[in-house]
């Protein structure tokens, strides 16, 4: 295997150097064409790549801002400093970000974040963080229909920078390259040399306007020319990781801001849009749905007799018994606390709904073993409410649902967890 490669890269080695030099090509062509050419592809590279990772940087920092907000709403209601900046520092530590603050409506700093600078910072960055981003990306706090806060957050241009840094430097290489061979330009300019060039203004524009970022320069066949369209499709493979991690850091922070972290069941924001959409897709097909609502019974008695660990440990169970109790077209969510929900889209009859409560009920019939050692048991007070017998908004449905629920909890003579020696 060594020796194949070595062999195989004196003979790309051997290829390269029997390719036409641009110096053998060129000849006498005028200078100012060729500069602009290469310019052109250079700057087209350069400025798309750099409005596209803006663009998407935006886009991040936005979804951070709504993340952040739904993150430390609870803590500012409470006023709770440390865990409002614990709350910044579990969102906001990603690339791309230079500083979130959080403020009380009276524009007052609750908590702040800072991102640690690295050895590149200078006032060049300062500079260029307030011309790239001169407005903070905001998302209202709110509690209910009440605003109670505001989330700033200020980009980082610390990563663009770098990538511009290479572009000018990959740039001027090749400028470098040219206003020497153009001293003996050819009168072949226009076959062998525009050509290409207008390759990459291809492909340049492509990635701005398509996003084509899978696009490559093709070899040309100009020794010179292939140095640059190496650099160029470098610098593509370059922009094509960018927008695959921001794409990937998108997709997982609008995840996050749609689904409970601790037991991956959805969360109500979730909730609120699938209920909405249910009752927009019975109005078309003239199907109903039922909403259930769910409450552990004695949920604070495990928390204050075993500990928040265990507490976490039963709503996590619980809500792997939800997933396991319900059809794959369904949909499970915890509302917060110890109330879940569930949304059966469509059903039919009412049996089905009974059925699926059924199911619900036997399966917190088998003990789960909590992190202590010990196994528990516990129920859970299921109230129904059936569109459009039982409302025709979501605040009829949620209100006929939580009243049932709390009727069944006040009938329930469940005794709640119970813990069990490990055998």
């Amino acid at each position: 295997m060594a020796l194949r490669r070595i062999f195989g890269m004196s003979s790309s080695a051997a290829q390269s150097a029997a390719l036409p030099t641009l110096a053998q090509i060129l000849g006498r062509v005028h200078l100012r064409l060729i500069l602009f050419a290469v310019a052109l592809a250079a700057a087209s590279l350069v400025v798309s790549g750099g409005i596209v990772i803006r663009n998407y940087a935006q886009r991040n920092l936005d979804l951070i801002a709504r993340t952040v907000s739904y993150t430390v709403e609870p803590a500012v209601v409470f006023g709770d400093a440390d865990a409002i900046r614990e709350g910044l520092v579990s969102v906001a530590a990603v690339g791309g970000v230079d500083r979130v603050e959080v403020r009380d409506p009276a524009g007052r700093v609750l908590a702040h974040w800072q991102h640690s600078h690295a050895e590149l910072h200078s006032g060049i960055e300062d500079v260029a963080n307030g011309v790239i981003w001169p407005d903070p990306s905001r998302a209202a706090i709110q509690r209910g229909d009440v605003v109670i806060g505001q989330v700033r957050v200020y980009g980082n241009s610390e990563g663009l920078l770098r990538y511009i840094l290479a572009g000018l430097i990959i740039a001027l290489s090749c400028l470098g390259l040219t206003v020497l061979a153009t001293r003996i330009l050819a009168q072949r300019l226009q076959k062998d040399v525009i050509g290409p060039l207008d390759h990459v203004a291809d492909v340049a524009h492509s990635v701005r306007s398509d996003r084509a970022f899978e696009k490559r320069v093709p070899s040309s066949g100009i020794a010179e020319i292939d140095r640059f369209g190496q650099d160029f499709n470098a610098l593509l493979a370059e922009l094509q990781g960018w927008h695959a991690g921001l794409t990937s850091e998108n997709a997982e922070l609008a995840r996050r801001a749609t689904h409970d972290s601790l037991s991956g069941l959805g969360n109500r924001v979730l909730f609120e849009q699938t209920l909405g959409d249910a009752i927009g897709s019975s109005v078309r097909s003239g199907v109903s749905f039922a909403v259930l609502y769910l409450d552990v019974d004695h949920f604070k008695d495990i928390n204050d007799r075993h500990g928040h660990e265990c507490g976490d440990a039963a709503l996590i169970a619980v809500a792997e018994r939800l997933r396991q109790s319900i059809r794959h077209v369904d949909h499970a969510f915890r509302l917060g606390g110890d109330e879940f929900a569930v949304v059966l889209a469509p059903f039919y009859n009412r049996a089905h709904v009974d059925a699926v409560s059924a199911r619900i009920d036997k399966s917190m019939e088998r003990p789960f073993r909590l992190p202590n050692g010990l196994f528990a048991t516990s129920t859970l007070s299921i109230g129904v409410a059936v569109y459009p017998d039982d409302g025709v908004s979501p605040q009829d449905l949620l209100r006929r649902a939580d009243a049932e629920m709390y009727l069944r909890k006040r009938g329930r003579r469940s005794a709640g967890f119970e813990g069990i020696e490990n055998a």
